[in-house]
């Protein structure tokens, strides 16, 4: 698990042909842009490392789970409160991953946790409240 987690996202992005790009924005967290063979996740670097590495695996929820909204540059906050909420579920079970989380859970407190799986405390209290603290 060590060499599993935290998941490198700009790997994993890599795979997937998706470059993220950082900015100095602070009206938004990210956002995902396509526009023909090019893909890139917008993350703010004024988000604490954590949250930027949240918001770049919801962005890459999106992606995968194949969302159409924001595949334009016109538009890329016109996702539905359902697939935001599937964008964090994704989000959460690609950086939490219950297996690997339950597994070691009780050896540690969600402080370290979080930083185990290089999460914020509050996401890491939050994925372990969706299944029983």
């Amino acid at each position: 698990m060590e060499r599993m987690i935290p998941i490198h996202l700009g790997n994993l992005c890599r795979s997937l042909g998706i470059k993220i790009c950082h900015s100095e924005a602070t009206h938004i967290d990210g956002t995902l842009f396509i526009r023909g063979d090019r893909k890139i996740i917008l993350v703010s670097t004024a988000l604490p490392y954590e949250r930027r590495r949240f918001t770049i695996a919801h962005e890459l929820g999106h992606y995968v789970l194949g969302h159409q909204a924001a595949f334009s540059l016109d538009s890329p906050e016109a996702w539905t409160p359902w697939e935001e909420q599937a964008a964090n579920a994704f989000a959460a079970e690609l950086l939490m991953p219950k297996t690997a989380l339950q597994s070691i859970r009780h050896q540690h407190d969600t402080r370290q946790l979080a930083q185990i799986f290089g999460v914020s405390p509050l996401a890491m209290q939050i994925r372990l409240e969706e299944f029983g603290g």
